[in-house]
């Protein structure tokens, strides 16, 4: 980003303004304003944030469940779930492998041996999106995420990427940041139910769960039996995958 202030002043002020105006902001749906209106002056209309797959086999449910915000013309959401784009799609592909941000047509694939890659760019003009600039997010504890910004005719210029590349971090990292907030507060398990879940979750009997935390046999049931009906899982299995998904434990 040392592009941000050098050939584009306006550009670089902007950046900067964003940045503070992104951390005042109290919700996701704040940032997700803030952003689509920051990229909207520079021709972007759409963008996406997003962890990366495990695997580019991951189903489209998987897909959805990634999301972490999202403003995608009407229309191109159902049609890239529907037809399992995001296992041919270029672009996080690309973005799994490199830590650079880059524009959309410069992420390589092969047009005659990847024709369902070279479909996924082609359908994406019919939604006004011919063009867009990728910002990859790679930590220690995971696949990595994305914000993908696309438009019909963005502007690419150097100090315009630079600033986008700030905006996209912050971005990323606010809106991180208040879901989890948000994720938290929204919990319904006891702490005594989300601790016994993650013992069960490691393979553990309730037998053993109650030797662990020197609880009876009895009140461990008994706990897992609330948390069962807190989210409305109909046995202990789903109930320790509804914990995982909605982030109540981890393993």
């Amino acid at each position: 980003m040392s592009g941000l202030n050098e050939s584009d002043p306006y550009w670089g002020t902007r950046a900067l303004d964003f940045v503070d105006a992104i951390d005042r902001a109290n919700t996701p749906g704040e940032v997700a304003n803030l952003l689509a209106k920051e990229i909207e002056q520079a021709g972007f209309h759409a963008y996406l944030i997003i962890g990366l797959p495990e695997s580019q086999t991951s189903s489209n449910n998987s897909f959805k469940h990634r999301i972490l915000a999202k403003g995608w013309p009407i229309g191109w959401t159902e049609l890239y779930v529907k037809e399992g784009l995001a296992a041919f799609d270029p672009v996080p592909r690309y973005a799994a492998q490199t830590m650079d941000p880059f524009v959309w047509s410069k992420a390589p694939y092969d047009p005659v041996r990847e024709q369902r890659a070279e479909y996924v760019m082609k359908r994406a003009i019919d939604f006004q999106l011919a063009e867009g600039f990728c910002v990859p997010i790679h930590t220690d504890d995971g696949p990595g995420s994305v914000v993908s910004l696309g438009g019909e005719r963005p502007e690419l210029t150097r100090s315009i990427r630079s600033a986008m590349h700030l905006i996209s971090l912050y971005s990323f990292h606010r809106m991180k940041s208040l879901l989890k907030t948000k994720k938290l507060n929204d919990r319904v398990l006891s702490p005594r139910e989300r601790d016994i879940l993650a013992w069960i979750a490691t393979g553990l009997t309730s037998a053993a769960v109650a030797e662990k935390l020197g609880l009876s046999e009895t009140t461990v049931l008994t706990h897992i039996t609330s948390a069962q009906r807190k989210l409305n899982a109909p046995n202990r299995i789903a109930t320790v995958v509804a914990a995982l998904r909605r982030g109540e434990i981890t393993l």
